[in-house]
């Protein structure tokens, strides 16, 4: 069984067991996380559709790490005009595992 859901502005398909990374949330390894926003369950039979989202539609999840990406520069230059910039950029990120796909009862 397999679902579609929402967080932030990226939708995920997740199952049972799976591990994602997603935007940085709060909390500490072996806190639950739940996400809500859910479009689709298929997998067991007829799948279910949201119009937009499922009502009572449930993903449980599991924080498992918090770790920030390798770092990224961002240069920008302007010729003739004695314009330089340098910034760095770690992005921020919460790895989940997928504990439970839940319907509405």
């Amino acid at each position: 069984m397999y679902a579609i859901f929402e967080d932030g502005s990226h939708q995920y398909r997740v199952q049972e067991g799976d591990f994602i990374q997603v935007d940085r949330r709060e909390g500490k390894a072996g806190d639950d996380v739940t996400f809500d926003k859910v479009f689709l369950i298929a997998g067991e039979g007829e799948p279910t559709i949201g119009a937009p989202l499922i009502d009572g539609a449930a993903v449980k999840a599991k924080i498992v790490d918090q770790f920030r990406t390798k770092k990224i520069i961002i240069q920008k230059f302007r010729r003739r005009k004695n314009m330089r910039r340098r910034r760095g950029h770690r992005q921020p990120y919460t790895t989940v595992q997928i504990i439970s796909v839940a319907k509405a009862s």
